[in-house]
């Protein structure tokens, strides 16, 4: 299943976001898309999701235009971790990880190896608002996995995280690859991105964008044209991962 972004452009008011983007996002791969606050990744998510049209430009999927599918269609296949809370959410854990098969029509299959993956079991009963910031993470990483998408758009998910739960949560993004399934992922650690993504997106936030590999993209200079000055220092780190 490819999901194309075809002379893609995004705006925020009258600041151009992206200028004219092609890509293919292709099965079996994890994408990391890198860039300073504010430079658009989480407006791109939010396209690729079919949740906000682009200035120009389309979206397919398998080659129909995203905006002309049902959206519990779109969630079929495509599942997104946004930032940000779930508001208000009053039942267990269990209740909020089983939304993830709301698109499919509720049915819930076991969900013990979801809650499991995630280290929940223990808090299956729980109310969701009783939990600390990197457990609701976790329910929301188990509610994404549950959803089974063919392509998963996360943005920031190592928010909250420990170092344990960032590699978990970085294994079960190339688990998905290797099972032949579509990864995106939004990051600020050049590190992880070395180690763990296919290819990288940096996003300037004036309508600039570079594509390419970990190797040819992660260099001193491009970090502090990415981040701004003193960012170089992040490349020192960096070097010393060994991609997967």
């Amino acid at each position: 299943m490819y999901l194309a972004i075809q002379q893609l452009s995004l705006h925020a008011g009258t600041r151009a976001l992206i200028d004219v983007l092609d890509l293919t996002l292709q099965p079996g791969e994890v994408l990391g898309i890198l860039g300073a606050n504010g430079a658009g990744k989480s407006t791109l998510l939010a396209v690729l999701a079919g949740l906000a049209p682009p200035a120009q430009g389309q979206v397919t999927l398998d080659g129909q235009a995203l905006d002309t599918l049902p959206p519990l269609t779109r969630a079929q296949y495509i599942g997104l971790l946004p930032q940000g809370n779930e508001g208000a959410f009053f039942g267990s854990v269990a209740d909020f990880v089983g939304l993830g098969r709301f698109p499919f029509g509720g049915a819930v299959p076991d969900l013990a190896p979801y809650l499991a993956s995630w280290e929940l079991t223990e808090l299956i009963n729980r109310p969701l608002g009783t939990l600390s910031g990197g457990e609701r993470q976790r329910a929301r990483l188990a509610q994404l996995a549950a959803q089974q998408p063919r392509i998963a758009l996360l943005d920031e998910p190592l928010t909250h995280l420990d170092p344990a739960h960032q590699a978990r949560l970085l294994a079960w993004a190339r688990s998905e690859a290797d099972a032949g399934h579509s990864v995106v992922l939004t990051l600020h650690d050049p590190n992880w991105a070395a180690c763990h993504c296919d290819r990288l997106l940096f996003l300037f936030g004036d309508g600039r964008w570079q594509l390419g590999s970990p190797t040819n993209l992660l260099t001193p200079d491009a970090l502090e044209t990415l981040y701004g000055p003193g960012t170089a220092a992040l490349w020192r780190q960096t070097a010393r991962a060994q991609p997967v």
